[in-house]
């Protein structure tokens, strides 16, 4: 998810700056126990160009017999003529400091058993690679392939693209596109986060200038230099993608939680314990309230972003363009989404509002928890709700009718500003409206077995109504009103 600029802290400090501006996949191929895919990914950086090389072993834990292979390539959304930009109009100015420029991705090969395989690239915008087998692979069956491609990194301050003073590199291979009866072709769109992925092991190997400290994804093997250059090698089990970030300016803090080592990487932070305490608290309680943290590494990086932040698994991106308790509020945002997209996945395409809306109202129960900091959850809700209704109240003069169903694709969306309304504060205010209707012990329940339930899986929309409604609480209905637009708030 992209934090915005600590949105909810925010609006509770300055509200008038806020007014100037289906179906179930949980079986899909993605379980804690199954055998998993595996990504063997090897990349060289010079300069702005990525060199890489990977061996994917596909393991078909579908129903289904597979012929053909689909890869979502998000690098290739940063080219010159694609059909959707990777960056709303309004964030041009800052995601691209030096002028709008543009990067590309490459695929040179594929093959399997060292003989070419027939490829091409596809999908609504050239975002998708497909990958024709050698022969039909059933379930419980395997095969590997191999694969070269490049990225040309686009000077910009994005999930993937290089700076001054850090080089992001999300979304730089290519990646299995998420099963559910079907591969489905993510569209790169600028709003929310167009991903959706299955659980699968990485081994990658990154080499780049000595000088450049490496944060990524999991564990780091093992480390070598030669000649100027230094490998870096990581290992992440089960989980949903890979992400790094790079920077000769890194300097690092770090401490455990449990068996979790939590590393904040920094480069201008006049107060990195704070920063860092944020991460560890965060993690604290939110293992004792949802469930434990299944990784044992978590690395919080501070880079060059245009938005406030971005999780991926085990490692997340905060903008050094936040300052004071709303950068927190960023980390603990981020934070929660390592159990609200990280373990328990979804279609963040389809449904977005899915991880966001939890990891919204985690932060509203961190800083419930941790009084210090000057907020409550009746402030932080009572905030939510107000902006929340202004942007109805707005919509609705200017267009007649205001739209707030919930189930909605991000290519449904018009604007930025309704997709927050939508899938961050509607959905937090309607988490603390059934808090409130069930009360604390039944919510929080249901909160840690949807986690245990749901984890390492992607859950549709109606499997948390599920969890509460086998507990016998009847909220059927109520979770219908919300998703219907239906509820008045």
């Amino acid at each position: 998810m992209k934090r915005f600029l600590g949105f909810i802290i925010a609006i509770a400090v300055c509200l008038s700056t806020v007014f100037a501006v289906g179906c179930s996949c949980s079986s899909c191929g993605c379980g804690q126990d199954s055998n998993r895919s595996l990504y063997e990914i090897e990349c060289e950086l010079s300069g702005d160009t990525l060199e890489c090389t990977q061996q994917f072993t596909f393991y078909n834990n579908f129903e289904n017999s597979v012929k053909q292979l689909k890869f979502n390539l998000f690098a290739n959304a940063f080219r010159k003529d694609a059909k959707y930009s990777p960056i709303l109009s309004q964030h041009i100015s800052l995601a691209y400091p030096n002028g709008i420029n543009y990067g590309e991705m490459t695929v040179k090969s594929v093959s399997q058993d060292g003989s070419a395989l027939g490829f091409s690239i596809g999908g609504e915008d050239c975002n998708v690679l497909i990958v024709d087998l050698k022969e039909e692979v059933f379930p419980d069956e395997s095969v590997t392939i191999n694969m070269a491609w490049t990225v040309k990194l686009a000077d910009v301050v994005a999930r993937t693209g290089i700076n001054a003073d850090t080089i992001n590199l999300a979304n730089f291979y290519p990646i299995l596109c998420g099963y559910d009866n079907g591969f489905y072709e993510c569209v790169y769109y600028g709003i929310g986060d167009p991903y959706f992925s299955d659980c699968a092991d990485y081994v990658v190997k990154v080499t780049a200038d000595e000088n450049l400290v490496v944060a990524g994804g999991g564990k780091i093997t093992s480390e070598s230099k030669n000649k100027g250059k230094k490998t870096t090698e990581f290992s992440l089990s089960n989980a949903r993608s890979f992400a790094m970030v790079l920077s000769s300016k890194f300097q690092t803090i770090s401490a455990n939680v449990g068996n979790t080592k939590i590393t904040y990487y920094y480069y201008d932070d006049e107060s990195p314990d704070k920063s860092l305490n944020f991460a560890k608290t965060s993690m604290q309680l939110f293992n004792n309230t949802f469930g434990a943290y299944p990784y044992s590494t978590y690395s919080v990086v501070q880079t060059k972003f245009v938005q406030g932040g971005m999780e991926f698994p085990t490692i997340t991106f905060i903008s050094d363009n936040i300052e004071g308790t709303a950068y927190g509020e960023v980390i603990v945002h981020e934070t929660a989404h390592q159990w609200w997209q990280t373990v328990v996945g979804n279609n963040e395409v389809e449904y977005g509002f899915l991880d966001e809306g939890l990891a919204e109202y985690s932060v509203v129960w961190y800083f419930e928890n941790f009084p210090e900091h000057g907020y409550t959850r009746k402030s932080l809700i009572n905030s939510a709700e107000q902006t929340y209704r202004v942007f109805c109240s707005v919509v609705d003069r200017l267009e007649g009718k205001v739209n707030t169903e919930m189930l909605r694709s991000l290519g449904e969306f018009s604007t930025e500003y309704e997709y927050v309304n939508i899938a961050y504060l509607k959905t937090c205010v309607m988490y603390d409206y059934l808090r409130t209707t069930i009360g604390d012990e039944n919510f929080f329940k249901g909160l840690k077995k949807y986690y245990s339930q749901y984890a390492f899986t992607n859950a549709g929309p109606y499997d948390i109504v599920g969890i509460y409604e086998k507990l016998g609480l009847g909220t059927n209905g109520f979770f219908e009103s919300f998703y219907s637009g239906k509820a008045i708030i």
